[in-house]
């Protein structure tokens, strides 16, 4: 999906990473007992530029193994996604975080630095520091956002399951 040029579609910006970010201390931090988290968004502002620079590319937002099929069919054209009706164009390290660090698989630190050192040696030109920070950066931003998400689906709409997913998400 990164080695063409993101498709029409809105651009993954500054605002709604913020937006999704703020998912945490809208949801998460009301439900711990925490009324306010004084100068939250002021600490992400600093943060934006490094993933909002550099070429886009199509971000599906919830890339992971349970939106992943394998098809009948040969080759690429055996590969099929699922949820993306969320898609913007962004930073290509977000869907690469969300499959390496997904919350609902164990995926173990040596295979995620391998799969990263592996994207990134495959794209020649890339400026790796430039890189790696985007994608720690958007893992974070990521990891915070569900964080928000479960605790609403849980406190809202009482989802029970979800709390159980918090130890791995921090």
């Amino acid at each position: 999906l990164h080695d063409r040029p993101a498709p029409a579609i809105a651009p993954y910006t500054e605002p709604e990473l913020l937006r999704e970010a703020r998912l945490f201390p809208d949801w998460y931090l009301p439900a711990v007992g925490c009324a306010a988290a004084p100068g939250y968004d002021d600490a992400w502002a600093p943060l934006w530029p490094a993933v909002l620079a550099g070429p886009p590319v199509l971000v599906l937002r919830d890339y992971h193994a349970d939106n992943l099929m394998i098809l009948d069919r040969p080759g690429l054209r055996g590969l099929g996604l699922l949820d993306y009706q969320d898609a913007l164009a962004g930073h290509p390290a977000y869907d690469l975080v969300s499959l390496l660090q997904d919350v609902r698989r164990v995926v173990s630190p040596e295979l995620e630095a391998a799969m990263l050192s592996r994207y990134i040696a495959a794209r020649p030109g890339i400026d790796e520091a430039a890189f790696r920070t985007a994608y720690d950066i958007l893992g974070a931003q990521r990891n915070i956002k569900i964080l928000g998400v479960f605790t609403r689906l849980y406190v809202r709409d009482g989802k029970a399951a979800y709390p159980a997913v918090h130890p791995r998400l921090w």
